[in-house]
This record gives structure tokens, sequence and C-alpha cells, in this order.
């Protein structure tokens, strides 16, 4: 099985890590942890194999990170059942392009004004997501999760600067129980997109239905310490300003966005299934 990027770069430092240093592209950035959360390690089986599972195929995964309690009981050879987490992710088509200034103000405009249609179009590809992850755990776990979206609700964007611009979706969506009956669940996820040295990631903040704000709160403090921990200075700052737009298909990475905050938002209840089953 293929192990997850984040395992493969952060394996050495455990769960205590301040920040972890990843590359996109070769692009080399550092990410201070959440406060109160840790880095997920590839010690920490069988979790770490899990959370592969969540990554849709359109996108790469950077690192996750879960409170020091989840972290604990992953690294002791548990099964943890998070249900509130922090992700990095990309789109694929993203790792090695250039972003400029002009080409994420173009990503802003896209978010702001087309999101919720992107994701109407795209129901299809939200299902085929589900439904590969589904095949994925059937054959790890042997458990079929029947996992079924009842509600995604993007909405509207609510922070905005010049390096980041986030949004919320409120999810709901049924799995069935070892019986085969279907138990529904509700969570919201925080997504933000941030610029950084001519790169783009997208960060999920994930909560329970009620965490909405605390996802809003917490994604914009962990936002904020990667931006500073990350300046676009020098010769990095100059080519932001002056470089050509891309020609990424800015609809097409919001939609990897979308799918990639989606799947990571089920996780929990596939993680209550597979536990209801070893049970």
């Amino acid at each position: 099985m293929k192990p997850i990027l984040l395992v493969l770069l952060f394996g050495a430092l455990g769960p205590l890590a301040a920040a972890v240093d990843i590359s996109v592209g070769g692009t080399m950035l550092s990410i201070p942890a959440p406060s109160g959360f840790s880095l997920v390690t590839a010690d920490m089986q069988p979790y770490a194999d899990f959370v592969r599972h969540t990554v849709p195929p359109s996108n790469e995964q950077f690192a996750l990170f879960l409170s020091a309690v989840d972290v604990g009981l992953a690294a002791k050879g548990a099964m943890p059942e998070p249900v509130r987490r922090f992700d990095i992710q990309t789109a694929k088509s993203l790792i090695q392009p250039f972003v400029s200034n002009a080409d994420f103000v173009e990503l802003k405009r896209t978010i702001t004004t087309q999101n919720e249609e992107i994701l109407k179009k795209n129901e299809a590809r939200v299902h085929d997501a589900l439904q590969e992850m589904n095949k994925g755990i059937a054959a790890d776990y042997h458990v079929d999760s029947g996992i079924a979206m009842t509600q995604m609700s993007p909405l509207p964007a609510h922070y905005e600067t010049d390096r980041a611009i986030a949004y919320s979706m409120v999810l709901k969506y049924k799995v069935n129980d070892k019986n085969g009956t279907p138990v529904d669940f509700e969570g919201v996820v925080t997504a933000t997109f941030v610029h950084l040295r001519g790169k783009v990631l997208f960060l999920y903040t994930n909560a329970e239905k009620a965490g909405l704000e605390w996802t809003r709160m917490e994604s914009r403090r962990w936002v904020d310490a990667i931006i500073a921990a990350n300046p676009s200075i020098g010769d990095v700052a100059t080519r932001e300003a002056r470089a050509p737009k891309s020609g990424v298909d800015w609809g097409d990475v919001a939609t990897s966005a979308i799918i990639g905050g989606i799947i990571g938002a089920v996780a929990m209840a596939i993680k209550y299934l597979i536990n209801r089953v070893r049970g």
C-alpha cells in the first residue's frame, strides 16, 4: 500500500513536533501545528494507513493534525474517531505550477462567485469519490459503509485577505451500521485556500455541527501562523507580482477542494463504523 506523503516526510518527528516542513513541488514550507494538536506519523498504525482513504485521488495530502488525546490513541495502535482535526492538502494539478498574485485573485473570484454552482455541477464527482473511498475501506477492513450524502451546503466566503480566502460547508450524510441500518451524521468543515511562496494549499478544519464558529476561529489563527512562517520576500515576492497567469483551471481546483473537504468530513463516520464492527 502506498503511504500518504505526510508519513513519508515526517515519520521521525513524532507527535510532539511544533512544526513540520513540507515540500510542494520543491518549494519548502513550514507548517506550525495548531494549538493542542499533533501530527499523525507513520508509526501510528493502523490509523496512519486508514488516513489515506480520506484523500480524494485529485489531491495530495501533506499533514494531518489530531488532538493530543486522539494522537495518543493512534500511537498505541487504537483507531481514534476524531471529530475535530486539521488537514493540509492541495490539488495535484497545483503541485508544480508557480501561482502568481494574479492567479490567486482569479481563484478567489471563482470561490466567491461560483462555489455553489461548482458543487451542483460536480455532484457526480463527489459521489464517485465517496464510492472510491468506500471500495478502498471495504477491501482493507471488510466493511461496507453504504455512505450517502444527504446535504452538501457551501456557505459564502467569510474571510478574505491578499493571501487567503475561507468558506465553510455544512454536511449531512448516512452511514450503515454493522446491521445495515443507516445512521445519520452531521458535521462542518472550514476550508481555507492560502497563497504561500508561489504555491496554494487547502487547509481544512473539521468539527461537529455545533463547532462551526470554532472551525472559523481556529482555522484563521492557524492560517495567520502559517502565513507568518512562510513570508513571500525578495525574488519570490517579485516573481509572484510579475508572473503571468499560469493557465490553471481554477474551477477544477475549487472542485478538488470541495471534494477533499467532504471526504475528510465523513472520515469520522467511517471510523465509527469500523470500530463498531470490530467491537
